[in-house]
């Protein structure tokens, strides 16, 4: 498998996780505070399994330490995302994830000394330009951005800042070795959740009392899809350059629209969407702005 296929397999699978996650925080779960927790026992699954598949790995303390904080920082993103999750169309939230290689731009110009273009300027307009423009409310006398926009532009902003300290553990370490120590940092991250916030706990345990086998299974399953997908990508970043990995995941956001389309039209009581001409044109059009903001981004 070529790092071009599984770069696109990867955005398509994890494009799938997002409304497999509106379907649960909209039609099964009455608080979506809890669903981080799910997250936290899978990661520490996940971690054991890649663990003992790669061949119990040590990994320097320095590493450890960088990659365990990537996914503690991934989880505590997670319970801002699912928030989002409830109050957005999952097509338009794939949309204003691709807000994140722009924030990564920015961290490596501050932190890695990187220099920045004039095209990669422009690509960074582009970006938050299509993520503001789909985000604006309508109905308002008064320029508003939508909730959704600040609670996805953190989100973005806390996945920007793991993918810059990622960077530090990659070069001298394989991606399996990466996996097991990121996956534990997710259920790590996700324990400190649980104790530290009451809200979240107490949401988790009611989720667990109240919600449906059948769900149940459905969300631990689709947990293991992504830690799948997730893989698949950074197998992605491992054999292929990482500029154009990028570009293509940023593909995501026409599976988004795409998937957004057919479920509304054929199984409308698990997603519906709003695809009227003027929203899906908007939608189209923000995805390319920002696929071309992408491109120039890492030309």
């Amino acid at each position: 498998m070529n790092w071009i296929v599984s770069a696109l397999f990867a955005q398509s699978v994890i494009t799938v996780v997002i409304f497999i996650d509106k379907y649960i925080v909209s039609k099964e779960v009455n608080d979506y505070r809890g669903m981080p927790i799910y997250t936290t026992i899978m990661g520490f699954v996940a971690g054991a399994v890649f663990w003992i598949i790669s061949g119990f790995p040590i990994l320097a303390l320095r590493d450890a330490i960088i990659v365990i904080a990537t996914g503690m920082l991934t989880i505590w993103a997670a319970a801002l995302y699912f928030e989002a999750v409830s109050l957005e169309d999952a097509s338009k939230l794939t949309l204003l994830f691709q807000m994140s290689p722009a924030f990564t731009l920015i961290m490596a110009v501050l932190f890695l000394k990187e220099n920045i273009s004039f095209s990669q300027l422009l690509g960074f307009v582009l970006i938050f330009g299509a993520a503001i423009w789909v985000s604006v409310e309508k109905g308002n006398q008064k320029f508003k951005l939508s909730r959704t926009f600040w609670l996805i532009l953190i989100v973005d902003l806390m996945w920007a800042v793991a993918a810059i300290l990622i960077k530090f553990a990659l070069d001298a370490n394989s991606f399996a070795k990466i996996l097991s120590f990121e996956s534990w940092g997710l259920g790590i991250g996700g324990t400190i959740l649980y104790f530290g916030f009451s809200s979240i706990r107490d949401a988790f345990h009611e989720s667990i009392r109240t919600v449906r086998r059948r769900a149940l299974g459905i969300m631990f399953a689709n947990e293991g899809i992504f830690v799948i997908a997730k893989s698949i990508n950074y197998f992605a970043y491992s054999i292929g350059p990482a500029a154009l990995v990028s570009v293509v995941g940023s593909t995501s956001v026409f599976f988004g629209i795409l998937y957004g389309l057919v479920l509304t039209l054929f199984v409308p009581k698990l997603i519906k969407e709003n695809i009227l001409t003027e929203e899906m044109s908007k939608k189209l059009f923000a995805a390319i702005m920002l696929i071309s903001g992408l491109w120039l981004v890492y030309k």
